[in-house]
């Protein structure tokens, strides 16, 4: 087996190398975490987390949105839903909340929700080209969903309905 033999210089040089790729896995570690935005796809599905929403017609597992960053960023540049599919976006506080199709490559359904589960609006088939027109609800809601597009009457998504959202 060889051996290294670095100079001192050459020491620091590794170390100083060493610390600042600790330095910046950390920082991205951190960012990763907290806003749970992290540009990966198999460390995204680690740090977020999925709910079953139960519909009148049948359930869908929605993704998660439940950051700043993670509700900014939404569904902009994937490139499909699967049928039982959607992403759930969580508020802090209810009110109204406003979505548009900005960097989004097929169209979708979406709904509020209020915090009792009663769906207090849907827009359905919202084109990419739709951009940047905004759609929001008029009554307050605590959650939107997103699905692919026809999933409000696949589902029985209609104004009054009610869904329950389960962890």
């Amino acid at each position: 087996m060889k051996k290294f033999n670095l100079s001192i210089k050459e020491k620091k040089i590794v170390y100083a190398v060493a610390v600042l790729f600790l330095i910046v896995i950390g920082y991205y570690t951190y960012t990763c975490l907290t806003t749970k935005v992290c540009e990966v796809d198999i460390i995204n599905k680690l740090v977020r987390h999925d709910v079953t929403i139960t519909a009148p017609f049948g359930a869908v597992v929605a993704e998660v949105a439940d950051t700043r960053s993670s509700r900014e960023l939404g569904l902009s540049g994937r490139t499909g839903l699967h049928i039982n599919e959607g992403m759930l976006f969580i508020f802090d506080v209810p009110g109204k909340y406003g979505f548009w199709m900005k960097d989004m490559l097929f169209p979708i359904d979406i709904v509020w929700i209020n915090q009792n589960g009663i769906i207090v609006k849907g827009e359905e088939n919202l084109s990419p080209s739709s951009y940047p027109s905004t759609f929001i609800n008029d009554s307050d809601a605590s959650y939107v969903l997103e699905l692919a597009a026809g999933s409000i009457e696949r589902y029985g998504l209609y104004l009054g309905s009610k869904v329950k959202i389960s962890q």
